[in-house]
């Protein structure tokens, strides 16, 4: 198995998708959008569909989720209702409005947690994001932290359907291919834009980054059924009940030491894609919010460039480093290097069938550093026995270290290593020549 990208990974600095002069309606109708600067930039062709449920599938799947997501909306329409709900659970926001009459899209891209856990307790709910454009837009795209685990939403707004388009569980299929390493944390790359001004059609697409094109999600059209509402991007939003033993929302002792973070927020303003600044967005709060008003004091919101940049960080960053998954798409699989599923790695996938010779090699391209000099890496792994693996750093054999059993085939464990890393962008390399290295997880580099 072997994959490589096709463009350089930007470095792990604030990352925002190309700019384009024409309009997006124009440019799906030629069949391309704007390729995301996580991958190189320019233009990339729209390619397939990305899977997913739908109908009374989707419905099935959502269960509670989606029964209280529709209650929550619906609210906005009836103040009193909400109002009690407010009394049993607090829900509030942090993010970007969008204005209607100016703009008519976004694009973005955002963090995912791909590290148990990722399911919510006490009855919280996590959205990061929601997206619902200005214009009329149909379809509310949202990343919901659930009981039932992380799930990526079409909202279907339009026509009088008010319900969920589709479903797709944010797996580690779902990592693998729509998500890349943007600032140490994994992130899918969206765009939502109105595709027909006759019959108000929009469409959501996410980006490939295994076939670097972009995969169509969603698509509806009719008459927006919310009109009295100016939506946006809600980078942090969540309905959350106090934890007694903690006096805390029960999210924030769940996602402690997670963040969340939104970058390259672009809008589509006169038929040009520009970054969302204060000229032509506006933020749900004058000033950045305190965590304490979120029911979750270690919780810290940081405007890392308005309006295009966004980060919700809860208690310190877990790890400190930057992290890559072994089963990214950014990666160089040789030889009988395998990609396999796992329920205790950080990803929900392990690379396997490394080493027994040069050929099987494992190479995570594209890890960045903001100076040359010594980095510690940290090699998550799992083993049912005793072996060892070499580093190989942009080419130069590097520290071999014995990697003692986790205790099992899919119990993670860790060993560390010294290397010297360039300014820019690097490779670090794991195999082993004379017999197996361990399933590999992921590596942190800080």
């Amino acid at each position: 198995m072997h994959r490589k990208w096709a463009a350089a990974l930007a470095a792990a600095t604030t990352l925002t998708t190309a700019l384009v002069a024409a309009p997006a309606a124009s440019a799906a109708s030629a069949g391309w959008l704007a390729r995301p600067a996580t991958d190189g930039g320019g233009h990339a062709p729209i390619g397939g569909t990305v899977p997913g449920l739908t109908g009374a599938a989707a419905r099935a799947a959502g269960g509670a989720a989606l029964d209280h997501f529709a209650q929550t909306r619906q609210q906005r329409r009836a103040p009193a209702q909400a109002a009690q709900v407010q009394a049993a659970q607090l829900h509030t926001d942090w993010g970007v409005n969008l204005p209607s009459a100016t703009t008519q899209g976004i694009h973005a891209t955002q963090s995912v947690l791909n590290t148990a856990p990722t399911t919510t307790s006490g009855g919280d709910y996590v959205y990061a994001p929601t997206a619902l454009p200005g214009g009329g837009a149909c379809i509310e795209l949202t990343t919901a932290y659930t009981p039932s685990g992380p799930d990526l939403w079409a909202w279907d707004w339009c026509g009088g359907r008010d319900g969920v388009g589709k479903l797709t569980p944010m797996d580690a299929n779902f990592l693998n291919t729509y998500t890349t390493t943007v600032n140490g944390r994994r992130a899918y790359s969206m765009d939502e834009h109105k595709t027909s001004t006759t019959s108000n059609t929009w469409t959501v697409y996410l980006y490939n980054y295994l076939t670097h094109a972009w995969d169509t999600y969603f698509t509806s059209s009719g008459t927006y059924d919310l009109p009295q509402f100016n939506f946006g991007w809600n980078m942090f939003e969540i309905y959350t009940s106090v934890n007694p033993a903690t006096g805390a929302g029960y999210y924030c002792q769940t996602f402690a030491g997670r963040g969340f973070e939104s970058s390259g927020v672009q809008v589509s303003v006169g038929g040009a894609w520009v970054a969302a600044s204060p000229s032509n967005t506006s933020t749900t709060h004058r000033s950045i919010p305190p965590g304490s008003a979120y029911d979750c004091p270690a919780l810290t919101f940081t405007m890392v460039n308005a309006n295009d940049h966004w980060l919700a960080q809860i208690g310190a960053t877990q790890p400190s480093g930057a992290s890559y998954e072994a089963e990214s798409s950014a990666n160089t699989l040789g030889g009988q290097a395998a990609v396999r599923s796992s329920a205790g790695a950080s990803g929900g996938a392990l690379v396997g069938y490394v080493g027994n010779g040069s050929a099987n090699l494992l190479r995570f391209n594209n890890v960045t550093a903001a100076a040359a000099g010594s980095r510690t890496v940290r090699v998550y792994y799992a083993a049912g026995e005793a072996r060892s693996m070499t580093l190989t750093v942009n080419g130069t054999v590097g520290p071999t270290v014995s990697t003692p059993s986790t205790g099992g085939w899919d119990t993670v464990g860790s060993v560390t290593a010294t290397v010297t890393l360039q300014a820019g962008s690097n490779t670090i390399q794991l195999g082993n020549t004379t017999g197996w290295a361990p399933d590999i997880d992921r590596i942190v580099v800080s």
